[in-house]
């Protein structure tokens, strides 16, 4: 990540190397998709705590929010 003027500039190939290494973690160690996506909900909120600690707003915080829940919902829905 590379900070300027209060803008966040990331390094794509880095994400999804980090997201391929979170995915296969979460598929051995999660009983399911609902339970995966839980644990990142709260992988979430702590790291949110943490950028507040650091000072750090979101601009679009209830945006991301917003879309993480309807993707549970529907995960919920299409299992029963």
């Amino acid at each position: 990540m590379d900070y300027k003027d209060n803008s966040m500039n990331l390094e794509i190939g880095n994400l999804q190397n980090v997201g391929c290494k979170v995915t296969k973690l979460l598929r051995k160690k999660c009983k399911d998709g609902i339970e995966a996506m839980y644990v990142l909900k709260a992988t979430l909120y702590l790291l949110r705590c943490s950028i507040i600690e650091d000072g750090i707003v979101l601009g679009n915080e209830a945006k991301l929010d917003a879309e993480l829940a309807h993707m549970i919902d529907e995960a919920i829905d299409e299992s029963n």
